[in-house]
This record gives C-alpha cells, sequence and structure tokens, in this order.
C-alpha cells in the first residue's frame, strides 16, 4: 500500500492572501539572512497564474524564476540552474483550483465568459477514471431481503481483462462480499455484503431497502482500484501527473471533492520531489533555500488566494539538517511574521 497523503482535514487551512504570504514570506527569510534571493515558482502556466508570478516577484525585487510546467508539474533539475542566478532561493510551488465547485469540478470564469474546468489539466487526468468510478457507483446494486444485506455485481466486475490503455475498474471481491453467489441477478450475480461494508457505513445501510439501489458512496477507495497501461518514461505532461497520483486515484474519486483533492495530492508529490531533490541530488553548499507549497485559489484570473500546506527549510547547504513543516506548522510559522511592505510600487518596480 502506498505511503498516503494527509487527509484534506489537515490540508485545508484558511487561505492567505498574495500580498499577505508574499509579504511574511520575504520577512521570513529576511530574518533568516537570506541575501541575494532569487524568487522561484513551479506552477501551472495558466493565465489565471501570471499576476500571482509577477507579484512574487515583485516582493523579492527580482523576477521569478520558472521551475515548472503545466499542470504544476515540477522540474526539480532547473533548480540547479536557479542556484546560480541567486545566493539564495525562495521556492514557491503547488497546484490550482478555480473557486466556484460544482460536481466535484473547481471552474472558474475565463476571459471570454466561458466556465471552465480550472485546473484543466487535472481536470482531463481525472475525467476518465472519475466516470468509470461513478458508472460502477451506479451499476452495482444492493438492496435488503430481511436482515440479509445483498450486493448485486455485475458481470462486467467480475470476468478479468487484460490491462489497456484505456481505464478499467477492478472490484475488490474479497471486500465487497462474503461467500459464493447466493443467486443470479438481471445484470450479475447476488452475493452477501461483507460485514466490513456494514460495520463502515451503519447510517447509510440503514437507508437499504428491499428494491435494489445504486452502491453509491458505499463503494468506497478499500473496495477497488484501477488498471491502465501507463508509459512511466513518458515525458509529455499529461501522461507524467498521471503516472505521478495513479496510486492514489481510488481515494481521490471516492472524496466529496475529488478535483481538489487531486490537486492537493498532486502538491504534496511535487513537494516531495523537490525536498528530495534539494537533499539528494542538489550541490548547493552554503545555499539557503526555502520552500513553500500549497493550493492556490483562483476567484478569478486576476485574483487569487494561497493555502500554505507544506514546508522545507535548508540553511547553508546543510541537508542533514534541512527542517520539514506540515501543513499546520508552515501555516502557524508564516502567521507569526510580520508582513513586509516592498519600499516602491508595482509600478516602479516595473520601471513605469
Amino acid at each position: 500500500m502506498p505511503i498516503a497523503p494527509p487527509p484534506d482535514s489537515f490540508l485545508d487551512q484558511t487561505p492567505m492572501d498574495l500580498m499577505e504570504l508574499y509579504g511574511r514570506m520575504r520577512s521570513l527569510t529576511d530574518q533568516a539572512g537570506f541575501v541575494g534571493t532569487l524568487p522561484a515558482i513551479w506552477q501551472c502556466s495558466d493565465e489565471s497564474q501570471s499576476i500571482k508570478k509577477a507579484l512574487f516577484g515583485y516582493v523579492y525585487n527580482c523576477p521569478t524564476f520558472n521551475l515548472g510546467r503545466v499542470g504544476a508539474l515540477l522540474d526539480p533539475t532547473r533548480l540547479s540552474t536557479a542556484a546560480h542566478h541567486g545566493k539564495d532561493v525562495v521556492i514557491l510551488g503547488g497546484s490550482h483550483i478555480g473557486a466556484e465547485e460544482s460536481s466535484g469540478i473547481g471552474y472558474i470564469e475565463r476571459v471570454n465568459g466561458q466556465h471552465a474546468p480550472c485546473c484543466g489539466m487535472l481536470a482531463r487526468v481525472l475525467d476518465e477514471y472519475l466516470r468509470v468510478y461513478r458508472r460502477a457507483t451506479q451499476l452495482i446494486k444492493i438492496f435488503r431481503e430481511g436482515n440479509i444485506v445483498k450486493i448485486e455485481v455485475p458481470y462486467k466486475y467480475l470476468f478479468e481483462k487484460p490491462v489497456s490503455d484505456t481505464v478499467r475498474i477492478v472490484i475488490n471481491l474479497n471486500n465487497l462480499i462474503e461467500g459464493s453467489a447466493l443467486s443470479e441477478g438481471t445484470l450479475g450475480k447476488i452475493y452477501r455484503a461483507h460485514s466490513k461494508i456494514i460495520s463502515k457505513k451503519p447510517k447509510l445501510l440503514e437507508l437499504v431497502s428491499e428494491k435494489p439501489q445504486p452502491i453509491g458512496e458505499l463503494l468506497t477507495p478499500e473496495l477497488f482500484s484501477f488498471r491502465k497501461n501507463l508509459d512511466h518514461e513518458s515525458h509529455e505532461p499529461k501522461t507524467m501527473l498521471e503516472v505521478s497520483v495513479f496510486d492514489f486515484l481510488p481515494e481521490i474519486v471516492a472524496s466529496s471533492f475529488p478535483h481538489r483533492r487531486l490537486c492537493n495530492v498532486s502538491t504534496w508529490r511535487q513537494f516531495h520531489r523537490i525536498a528530495s531533490f534539494i537533499t539528494d541530488s542538489f550541490d548547493g553548499s552554503d545555499i539557503n533555500i526555502f520552500v513553500l507549497a500549497g493550493l492556490t485559489i483562483d476567484h478569478t484570473i486576476r485574483h487569487n488566494t494561497i493555502i500554505p500546506q507544506f514546508g522545507f527549510w535548508m540553511e547553508h547547504g546543510r541537508a542533514l539538517e534541512a527542517r520539514y513543516f506540515g501543513p499546520k506548522e508552515i501555516y502557524d510559522l508564516l502567521a507569526g511574521q510580520e508582513i513586509y511592505k516592498p519600499p516602491v510600487t508595482f509600478l516602479e518596480y516595473a520601471g513605469l
């Protein structure tokens, strides 16, 4: 079983406005003795992220260095180049999501007036898995006969099929049902529901009647997995993102807000990629590095807030002494800092 990312209840801290967050980051790094600081960022190339990038450079009085690709996919090797452009480095990164939620997807209004999924790349990664999962929650039926809870599993989920380039859901029958089939159903076989299902969701099961109904949210992550041929050597962004989160997709699609959960999991994965690169592969003797990862909430294409989620701090190149901060720790660290205010206006910074 893969290491589980933190639950959303830990990750959903209070968002900070951009200038507040950047001001607190600047105060923190100034107090820590950062000099010649180069701001670097990994984020999606969406237009909604451009002002965020510009203001980050404004607060640090230096245009930002790019470490990312579409979908907030990180290229940690670019950090080696960035290190030659500044004495110390402060890094900001993570996924973004539209603030308007509909059917588990975050949306934003584009400049053309259309409401579109945002982050669109992560929404495309999610789409096929979410459709397959939601179809299974409707096709697998649950009902009651007296005191016995029964489940009808369609034949399509009982027959073994080869792995292909399309997503397949594999039902974990050992956790879903107990014993051999009791009888034939309309579309498949009928089994006794596993006692674990009954014990985990007693209130939901109270609503189960004699009439077969979709299993719905009772199809929890431990009851299924996904199969798909994935090219682990691919450099295509969608495939790279898909590979990085594949093991966590069952719990993502089963969450109440799967798009946001995917954003959080992807941020978690990319944060640990850059932290591992810094401690294991980065040659940065005597360099100070502070990394902040979190979820950007896009209220419009021009207005964002950020939820700090993870932090990494290495002083003077001492990788073995680097500090890691979880969601509450990084939030409290930043909240305790004064808000630095740039000495010039943004227009003056831009030379206007």
